[in-house]
């Protein structure tokens, strides 16, 4: 439990900073905002609003904490997210980037699950 909580406080102040930088350099018409759900443990920041006459509705990235591990199932970030987390105290060990297949994570840096 002390390890979930952990990595869910090193999450978290990932996604303040991330959030605060966005916010600071967006316009008017799309907002960033966290999804957090405490009890499954997942993480999400979205993009919304309008541009253009255009909807605008994006997954920034998706993580979960399963088995004590980060699992990074969506990145869509300009900067990984893996790497914003190691920035913060977070182990390459304690990251998986689950959106690559199973066979391939053995070739990255982090977990491989």
């Amino acid at each position: 439990m002390e390890r979930v909580a952990f990595l869910r406080s090193k999450i978290e102040q990932v996604m303040k900073a991330y959030l605060e930088e966005l916010n600071q350099s967006s316009n008017e018409t799309i907002r960033f905002e966290s999804v957090i759900d405490p009890n499954g443990q997942h993480f999400q920041i979205i993009a919304l609003g309008w541009e253009n006459e255009k909807r605008v509705f994006n997954l920034l990235f998706h993580l979960d904490i399963i088995d004590g591990k980060i699992w990074v199932q969506e990145d869509k970030m300009e900067n990984s997210i893996a790497e914003l987390l190691v920035e913060h105290g977070v182990s390459k060990k304690d990251i998986v980037l689950a959106y690559f297949p199973e066979y391939h994570r053995q070739f990255t840096e982090y977990a491989v699950d």
